[in-house]
């Protein structure tokens, strides 16, 4: 179900055809509210922070901040560089790599045994593709994959979505699944 979700959503990126008023843009701001539900038990909530910076026509460099709470706390970030690829006025395809720093911090308390804590980190590099459709001059879809390697290594797959409010302000909602654990995104994405 979840499969033909994607694959619907990329498929419908790519033959909608509309009236795209600007290009894609790939430099800018995003900020919003993220949610990640972990093995039925665990629903980490916090912030989430990205950002892309256009240095050509073609190549990007991009990062983000994640810090995300329950019982176990989990941070993200991630810096890297990328190279987009034109098929149209409205469709851009790209890939690029990362290096990734995760860490998940668990605290245990015990009547008895008074409280301690217990963490794992990594830094890794990562894989990251996708692609990005304007339908029409105030909606954009795409889809994207990441794979991050190393001791906490898992394979991402997301659905984006942008609804133009102003000439560089847009929402953005997001689907996520992380190893097969569901995440959801909300934010604001300010275009430069």
């Amino acid at each position: 179900m979840i499969k033909q979700g994607f694959k619907g959503l990329i498929l419908a990126g790519v033959l909608v055809s509309g009236s795209a008023a600007a290009e894609l843009g790939y430099t800018y701001a995003e900020a919003g509210l993220a949610m990640l539900s972990a093995d039925g038990d665990q629903t980490y909530v916090g912030f989430d922070l990205r950002g892309s910076y256009l240095v050509n026509e073609n190549i990007f460099a991009f990062g983000g901040f994640r810090m995300l709470s329950d019982d176990i706390d989990y941070t993200n970030w991630h810096l890297g560089g990328g190279y987009r690829h034109a098929l149209d006025a409205k469709t851009d395809v790209w890939g690029g790599a990362s290096l990734d720093y995760q860490e998940v911090e668990v605290d245990f308390c015990s009547g008895f045994f008074g409280c301690s804590s217990a963490s794992a980190d990594d830094t890794a590099p990562a894989l990251r593709g996708g692609i990005r459709h304007q339908l029409n001059d105030k909606i954009e879809v795409g889809a994207s994959a990441r794979y991050v390697t190393g001791d906490l290594d898992y394979l991402g797959l997301t659905g984006q979505g942008r609804f133009k409010l102003q000439e560089n302000l847009s929402l953005t909602g997001e689907v996520d699944l992380q190893d097969g654990d569901f995440g959801l995104f909300g934010g604001v994405t300010y275009f430069f």
